[in-house]
């Protein structure tokens, strides 16, 4: 990692930690992290990997199906919570600038190895915390596990559209569980 990494990491990490402990009463607030999340990367000269790819495609729903359908139907859950705004909220709010940043930028910064796949699953469960801390949802500190998923996706298709699909998917299951 390189400064240019690190200090988006930790500006990325410092608004939610202010976000998440001012609760602004409008939304269009939080509307800044994932847009951060986006436009770092570019303002530091990064490329992120993304095409859209057939075959990326369903490796990120092939993976969504082995890892998360089981859990689901373990679990349970109510698909009622998963609307189409929701859909569209998670895909464009979270999934995808997440993956944009943590996986296309943060890890592609440390390289295609094991090491960078665990070390910012590690990153990204800490830019949870806040919510962990100032909304008592501890639950969310498990995101460790379904990184490494996405971050094993990145590692070896060298694209964040397959792991922007687990993450969808993974973040609905979570909704359906908990919404």
């Amino acid at each position: 990692m390189n400064i240019k990494t690190i200090s988006g990491y930790l500006a990325v990490l410092a608004l939610s930690f202010f976000l998440h402990s001012v609760k602004p009463s409008h939304q269009v607030y939080y509307g800044s992290l994932p847009l951060l999340m986006l436009i770092f990367p570019i303002i530091a000269g990064y490329r992120v990997k993304l095409n859209f790819s057939v075959k990326d495609l369903s490796i990120g729903l092939v993976a969504s199906f082995l890892i998360l359908l089981p859990y689901y139907l373990f679990f349970g859950g109510n698909p009622e919570a998963i609307t189409f705004s929701a859909v569209i909220f998670q895909l464009l709010s979270v999934s995808f600038p997440e993956e944009f940043f943590f996986r296309g930028f943060l890890q592609d910064s440390m390289g295609r190895k094991h090491k960078g796949v665990i070390f910012v699953s590690l990153l990204f469960t800490l830019a949870h915390l806040p919510k962990a801390i100032f909304y008592n949802e501890w639950m969310v500190l498990l995101s460790f596990f379904p990184s490494l998923v996405m971050g094993w996706l990145y590692m070896k298709t060298n694209n964040i559209l397959p792991g922007t699909v687990f993450h969808l998917l993974a973040n609905l299951v979570y909704l359906a569980q908990h919404g």
